[in-house]
């Protein structure tokens, strides 16, 4: 009895989905059997191209929006939507080297036919942004801006184009009109962050709490927040943030080495060796936590281990001199015996 309520279960589960499939199916087959029987309507065209893009098909979507740009050229919005697929396949990998270039092509026709089409300076901008011509993406963003200011996407992108730039009091303001736009656009808190903490600035702190509130599950910002404080030897703090990083990401190596050289710098050698050990337990190939817990090792008087732990580092960086260094010094003061 109970195999076939089973099997009734699992057929009716089949039954349900190649429904679905079908409904689906049926769909874009109505569709594109409409668009047959109407092959210039534009309107039924974008229907399918959103229908496409949705379900990811975006070589279909690019095929329709070509033809919708055949049946009518003279149309901004038509080369500016190409622009903006062609722009998010370049984004996505995409091995077809062409699509950058045709992005500028269809940006460039789209401003031709409207001079105030502030979306294709900004797409032109990314673009440039995107092959670190900053000076140029700036101009193309300002621009944008002029014509629509209320763009919080572009702001911050062209704030992040100074910040390559080192224009960091530049940069900021930019980020911060962005916010000021969006108060809940976590990457212009992210980016104000990163920027004054490259000043060394404690504003950093404020800044990475406000993406935080917006996504508390960040992990490099929960990372990047812990390096400012360690940053400012503020080790109670760090090791709070290390430990937040660390509910999120137990085995983030990079946050459990940064703990080993907190307590090294502390004197707590012993648990220095276990956030070494924790670093290496999490990424086998991180030789710089080999060569930092050879060094509690050797401070401790446990010179064998220390040994393994230099010799471990140099075999998996053979040209990692701080390992090297130590391991001679071991060897010239006669601690290591042949």
């Amino acid at each position: 009895m109970n195999y076939k309520i089973a099997i009734f279960a699992f057929l009716t589960i089949i039954s349900c989905t190649s429904k679905n499939d079908k409904e689906q199916k049926s769909e874009i087959i109505i569709l594109s059997e409409r668009i047959a029987q109407n092959p210039s309507d534009v309107n039924l065209l974008y229907e399918r191209v959103r229908y496409n893009q949705l379900k990811g098909n975006f070589e279909s979507a690019l095929y329709d929006l070509k033809e919708i740009i055949s049946l009518d050229s003279s149309n901004f919005e038509n080369h500016l939507n190409i622009a903006k697929l062609y722009f998010d396949l370049s984004k996505d990998g995409s091995t077809n080297y062409k699509y950058p270039s045709l992005v500028k092509v269809h940006v460039k026709k789209a401003i031709e036919i409207n001079k105030e089409c502030f979306e294709a300076y900004a797409i032109n901008g990314e673009l440039l942004l995107a092959y670190f011509n900053f000076e140029e993406a700036i101009e193309n963003f300002n621009t944008s801006l002029a014509i629509n200011y209320n763009q919080e996407k572009t702001h911050m992108l062209m704030g992040y184009a100074f910040k390559q730039l080192k224009r960091y009091d530049n940069a900021i303001n930019c980020f911060r009109n962005a916010v000021n736009i969006n108060p809940d656009f976590f990457e212009a808190h992210v980016q104000l962050g990163q920027t004054f903490h490259l000043l060394g600035d404690t504003n950093a702190i404020s800044y990475y709490n406000n993406a935080l509130n917006i996504n508390p599950d960040d992990e490099l910002t929960l990372y990047n927040k812990a390096l400012f404080f360690q940053s400012k030897l503020e080790w109670n703090n760090a090791l709070e943030s290390y430990a937040s990083l660390h509910r999120i990401s137990p085995f983030h190596s990079s946050g459990h080495y940064n703990i080993g050289f907190i307590h090294m710098e502390l004197g707590l050698y012993d648990i220095a060796t276990n956030n070494f050990s924790d670093a290496i337990y999490s990424n086998s190939e991180f030789y710089e936590a080999y060569y930092s817990r050879g060094i509690c090792f050797e401070t401790l008087g446990n010179i064998k281990q220390a040994e393994s732990d230099y010799n471990r580092a140099i075999e998996i960086k053979p040209d990692y001199e701080f390992a090297t260094e130590a391991l001679n010094n071991l060897r010239n003061n006669n601690i290591i015996y042949n």
